[in-house]
């Protein structure tokens, strides 16, 4: 039987090698994936669709109004930001993803989009508490629509997952905010697919805005 070797670092600095028996790690592997499908369909059951169609109505309005949305998310929860920015790009809409290299000017007729598990992320809760100054509209992804960034927020859309608040405290195959990271995106993904049918955006749409040089 296959062994893979597993190691940890001991006390004054050595490597301890561990051997693991395969089928073990191809169980853990799959059971994590099994894990992972089944948090996205317990955030289809429990998610708040109430909710996410009002932010696809501002989303449109926005481009209708020929606007900007904006969209930020520290850590993790940036690169999932970054996804939906993108394919926000994709279907035609003005977006950015804040701090890049290229940021726009945010107004007050633009859209914010905070991703944050806790709601508590020092740089999305400064962001939020500018934005809310300017006047502009914030929606927040988050585990805890009674946080900080929450009650600042315009809209709430709550999605079921570890943050890096609980994650200690919560056991899961999936490492640390995995289970809120990816059912996030998926989350944003399938808002993508409303807007593709809400705006007639085809795949060779996409295609003729996807890059060309990379």
């Amino acid at each position: 039987m296959e062994k893979l070797c597993a190691s940890r670092i001991v006390e004054g600095g050595e490597i301890e090698m561990k051997k693991l028996d395969s089928n073990l790690i191809r169980e853990r592997f799959l059971n994590t994936l099994l894990e992972i499908a089944d948090q996205v369909k317990k955030n289809s059951d429990s998610i708040d669709v109430s909710q996410v169609l009002k932010l696809i109505d501002m989303m449109i309005e926005v481009k209708s109004n020929n606007r900007r949305i904006f969209i930020y998310g520290a850590g993790r929860s940036g690169f999932i930001g970054r996804c939906f920015a993108q394919r926000l790009m994709h279907l035609g809409i003005k977006s950015c993803f804040v701090s890049d290299a290229v940021t726009y000017r945010y107004n007050k007729e633009d859209l914010l989009i905070l991703i944050s598990g806790g709601g508590e992320t020092t740089s999305p809760k400064a962001i939020a508490e500018e934005a809310k100054e300017i006047g502009g509209t914030i929606a927040l992804f988050t585990g805890n629509p009674k946080s900080s960034i929450g009650k600042l927020s315009d809209l709430t859309i709550k999605v079921e997952g570890k943050s890096k608040e609980n994650a200690i405290l919560k056991e899961s195959l999936a490492p640390f905010t995995s289970l809120f990271d990816i059912s996030t995106l998926s989350i944003l993904d399938s808002i993508g697919s409303s807007l593709m049918a809400l705006l007639g955006i085809t795949e060779k749409d996409i295609s003729e805005r996807h890059a060309s040089i990379e």
